[in-house]
């Protein structure tokens, strides 16, 4: 499987894989408080995977269609006001809208578009890919996170193999 199928792929099973460690929870405690004092929730991972996918879809959506735009023009895009007391489900749910539109960008792509580039916030120039990996990475990062905590809350759901060493 070549590496931009891989990367759509990886993007692709991140809501499911979210799905696999929040549907089954029945306790909202286990999912809305950390596992430690001044530590994120699984809700506040959520949310914040659900933020920077709101930051990063604008990014890659002026790339497909300017020719190598500067990115600060989108950098106030992104996360909108929603509502604190949203349950874990509805930011899982906006979460996997906004990854749907990055997907659908994603997956209309020539595989020359891929290399397509921009100047980001930093002054380095970023490309589509640069900037999937980076997502993907992202994911991975904070899924290993959501299973840290629910295996501290005694909520990871039987049958999920976690992404962290379980001691």
């Amino acid at each position: 499987m070549e590496e931009l199928d891989q990367l759509i792929l990886a993007l692709t099973n991140m809501p499911n894989w979210l799905s696999k460690r929040i549907t089954p929870q029945r306790d909202m405690s286990r999912l809305n408080r950390p596992a430690e004092r001044g530590e994120w929730s699984v809700r506040d991972i959520v949310a914040h995977l659900r933020d920077n996918e709101a930051r990063y879809f604008p990014k890659m959506h002026l790339i497909s269609i300017a020719q190598v735009p500067d990115l600060r023009r989108v950098e106030q895009i992104g996360p909108t006001e929603y509502d604190h007391d949203d349950s874990t489900f509805v930011v899982m749910s906006q979460f996997r809208r906004v990854r749907q539109s990055t997907l659908s960008l994603l997956r209309e792509l020539p595989r020359d578009g891929w290399k397509r580039s921009g100047v980001d916030v930093d002054n380095v120039t970023v490309s589509i890919r640069d900037l999937a990996l980076e997502l993907v990475d992202h994911d991975a990062e904070h899924l290993a996170q959501i299973d840290a905590v629910l295996i501290d809350r005694g909520a990871l759901p039987y049958g999920v193999r976690p992404l962290v060493a379980v001691s």
